[in-house]
C-alpha cells in the first residue's frame, strides 16, 4: 500500500471513529449527567433542600478484622434529644461516599443517617442489619447512640439496586416491620434486577414515595415507576414523581433534583413535620403543581 493510500485509510478510519463515537459520548452524557431546575423561591421544596440546623458528625464503624461496615451521620447530640434513623441503600458499585453530600444533608434536618459498605444491597439485607446494629446501640449504656434512637420512627431509602433493596428489606425480613416509610429513587425495571434482588411493590404496607427522572430512559423509565405504584395496595399512602432533568444518578452526591422532596418526605412521616406535610397532602400539594415535577400521581395520600 503506497504512503498516499494508507494515509487516506487512516483518515477514512478515524472519521469512522468520530461518527461512532460522538453519538456515544452525547449519549452517554445524557443518561449521566441531570440538568438541576432552578426551585422556586419560598417553595417548601426549596426550603428543604437548603441545609438543616444540626451540625453533624459521623461515625465509622468497622468490624473485628477492621473492614469498613457502616458509615453514620448524625446530628450532634444535645441533652436527651433522640432522633429517627433513616437507612440507605447504595447503588450497584458505590459506597457511602457517592452520597456524602446528600446523608450529611439529611443528618443537618435531625436524622440519624446510616449507610453500609456494602456495593450490593438489592435483598435488602445489609439495610436491615444496617438497622438492627443502630437497634443494638440503642441499648448499650456504653454506645455513643445509647437512647438516642426513636426505634418507632425508622425510615429507608435507596438509589437503584439499593431501592430494590429498601423495598425488600420492608417486606422480606423480620425487622422490616419496623419500617414506617420506604423511598425508591431511580427504580430499576425488574427485567434488570437479579433474581435475588426482585421487589414486589404490592407488599408494602407503609407510606411509599418513587422519585425518578425524566432522563432515566433506560434504567428507571417512568413506565416502571408508573408500575411500581400500580402494583402497590389499594389501601397504601403512595407517591410518585419524575424530576425534570434527573439522570440516572441525580440522586448522588449533593441529591441533585430529589433532594429537596426526600428529605421533606422524611420528615413529614418520621418527625410529623406539618410544614413538609404540604408538598405530599392531597391534589393541592405542591408537588403535584410542582413544574420541576412530571408524572406526579397519588394515591391515598389525604
Amino acid at each position: 500500500m503506497s504512503v498516499l493510500k494508507k494515509r487516506k485509510w487512516i483518515l477514512w478510519l478515524s472519521a469512522l471513529v468520530l461518527i461512532v463515537a460522538v453519538p456515544i459520548t452525547i449519549f452517554m452524557q445524557i443518561i449521566i449527567h441531570s440538568n438541576v431546575p432552578e426551585l422556586a423561591k419560598g417553595s417548601i421544596e426549596q426550603r428543604y433542600a437548603q441545609r438543616g440546623s444540626y451540625h453533624v458528625k459521623v461515625e465509622e464503624v468497622k468490624s473485628t478484622s477492621g473492614g469498613a461496615l457502616f458509615r453514620i451521620y448524625y446530628p450532634a447530640f444535645q441533652g436527651d434529644e433522640s432522633y429517627p434513623i433513616i437507612s440507605w441503600g447504595n447503588g450497584t458499585g458505590a459506597t457511602p461516599d457517592r452520597y456524602n453530600q446528600l446523608l450529611t444533608h439529611l443528618a443537618s434536618w435531625g436524622f440519624i443517617v446510616i449507610d453500609s459498605y456494602s456495593k450490593t444491597t438489592g435483598t435488602g439485607k445489609e439495610i436491615v442489619e444496617a438497622i438492627d446494629y443502630l437497634r443494638n446501640e440503642n441499648q448499650l449504656a456504653n454506645s455513643l447512640f445509647y437512647q438516642k434512637i426513636q426505634m418507632e420512627h425508622i425510615g429507608v431509602a435507596g438509589h437503584s439496586q439499593g431501592s430494590t433493596g429498601v423495598i425488600n428489606a420492608h417486606t422480606n425480613y423480620k425487622s422490616g416491620s419496623l419500617i414506617k416509610t420506604v423511598v425508591s429513587i431511580a427504580l430499576p425495571d425488574l427485567k434488570y434486577c437479579d433474581p435475588k434482588d426482585v421487589y414486589d411493590t404490592a407488599r408494602i404496607t407503609v407510606p411509599f414515595l418513587i422519585m425518578g427522572g425524566t432522563r432515566d430512559f433506560l434504567i428507571s423509565p417512568v413506565s416502571t415507576n408508573r408500575l411500581a405504584l400500580q402494583r402497590t395496595n389499594v389501601s397504601t399512602p403512595v407517591m410518585m414523581g419524575m424530576a425534570k432533568g434527573a439522570a440516572h444518578t441525580a440522586i448522588e452526591g449533593n441529591g441533585g433534583n430529589h433532594r429537596g422532596y426526600l428529605t421533606a418526605w422524611m420528615r413529614y412521616q418520621l418527625l410529623d413535620d406539618q410544614e413538609a406535610m404540604k408538598a405530599f397532602h392531597g391534589d393541592s400539594s405542591e408537588m403535584m403543581h410542582n413544574t420541576n415535577w412530571v408524572n406526579v400521581i397519588q394515591a391515598n395520600m389525604e
